[in-house]
């Protein structure tokens, strides 16, 4: 008995040299927990009472199957061991910690009096230790040991914290992109309206005084007659670039629907570059039931789409391809050029792609890039359709 009383005073934590040392601050505001298991109730308070000193939260077990059962409630950022426990001994207690997934990665620091040889610390190891103490318990040499594991705790603590910021800081930058762009839109379809029916108002007005003084003057005053015409051939002009203005805001055929709106984007695509451009339709009404949002949003897509081909593509002919099924709406928009470069980007900048990504993800679709080098291009676009009921007095916008 008195052999045994001596063994338990020797695993007793020995207070030599005692120092405080500053504790570690949470990044959050809460303390990490530290699990101390031990079945002696003496060396248990001693372990408590030094570990307190780093502003832990500290909870105790009287054996390994406490342990379990606290591990399978909440996590731990180190879990003190005691290696000769009755029942499950702290080797048992360690395997099956390391055995769940909650508690897979929960360090374990061993606490024995008795690990002595190589091979004995080889098997703590083994069985999940990241460290070992022996008793007689050095205070600092324990509170230095917890405090690394503590300050992992806290390091990850703070990853996470900064993760989430970024994703909340993601999801408000997509939010004002996507309420930027809607009010961009509006923005561009009032400038439009306006240069349409004030501007362009008063360019028919003076081309309609120019063309009767042009008419009126003819022999009677040549020279007047050579300015009217000067004039006429001057406001056209300005009629003109008006309306390229006015479709570069926002076409006027939008208005008619997309596949209206589609069909006039290829024509002025061939005028331009001279690539010839087939659109393939699987329905005549594929657009129907299309809000304004998703068919301005598609139509975009397409002159983004048709733009990278010019610049970038080296093509020389252009595929579109509208479907639909009960759910969603498919575009795809396929190029002969040269195709995407390895690393996934075409010549150049891709900030058109880029572009395109952020359009579709406002809409909830899904956007996929076929491409090999040299075997052209291939954007499919799909996107979500809100179908509503339609009546015999709803009409198509």
């Amino acid at each position: 008995m008195g052999h045994a009383m001596k063994i338990e005073h020797q695993e007793v934590p020995v207070f030599t040299n005692t120092r405080v040392h500053q504790a570690p601050v949470a990044p959050d505001g809460v303390p990490a927990s530290v699990l101390v298991v031990d079945d002696n109730p003496a060396k248990q308070k001693a372990i408590v009472a030094v570990v307190s000193r780093l502003g832990v939260q500290v909870t105790t077990a009287n054996s390994g199957r406490d342990a379990l059962r606290l591990l399978l409630k909440q996590d731990f950022a180190v879990v003190l061991l005691d290696v000769k426990m009755p029942n499950i001994d702290g080797f048992e207690t360690a395997t099956l910690i390391h055995g769940r997934p909650r508690s897979a990665h929960t360090p374990v620091i061993f606490i024995t009096a008795e690990a002595d040889s190589d091979s004995e610390r080889f098997l703590g190891y083994t069985m999940g230790a990241v460290d070992y103490i022996f008793s007689p318990i050095v205070p600092e040499v324990l509170c230095a040991k917890v405090r690394v594991f503590v300050d992992l705790w806290y390091m990850q603590r703070k990853l996470i914290l900064q993760t989430d910021e970024l994703r909340e800081s993601k999801v408000l930058l997509q939010q004002l992109a996507s309420h930027q762009e809607i009010i961009k839109e509006e923005e561009r379809k009032r400038i439009a309206r306006e240069i349409h029916d004030e501007l362009g108002q008063n360019l028919l007005a003076l081309r309609i005084d120019a063309s009767m003084l042009h008419a009126r003057t003819g022999s009677m005053h040549p020279k007047l007659n050579e300015k009217a015409e000067y004039a006429l051939k001057q406001i056209d002009a300005t009629i003109k670039s008006v309306r390229a203005i006015i479709n570069d805001l926002r076409p006027p055929v939008l208005d008619l629907g997309l596949q209206a709106a589609i069909e006039w984007q290829l024509k002025e695509f061939q005028r331009r570059s001279n690539i010839p451009c087939q659109l393939q339709v699987q329905s005549e009404d594929f657009d129907r039931c299309l809000d304004e949002k998703r068919a301005t949003a598609l139509f975009r897509i397409l002159q983004e789409s048709l733009t990278n081909v010019t610049r970038h593509a080296k093509a020389s002919a252009v595929r579109i391809e509208v479907s639909r099924d009960a759910t969603r709406l498919y575009m795809n928009i396929s190029d002969n050029g040269i195709g995407m470069q390895q690393n996934g980007t075409k010549r150049g900048n891709s900030f058109g792609l880029q572009g395109i990504k952020e359009r579709v993800r406002m809409l909830d679709g899904e956007l996929k890039l076929e491409s090999d080098p040299g075997c052209g291009t291939t954007l499919k676009v799909s996107i979500p359709l809100d179908l509503l009921p339609t009546g015999p007095s709803e009409s198509r916008v």
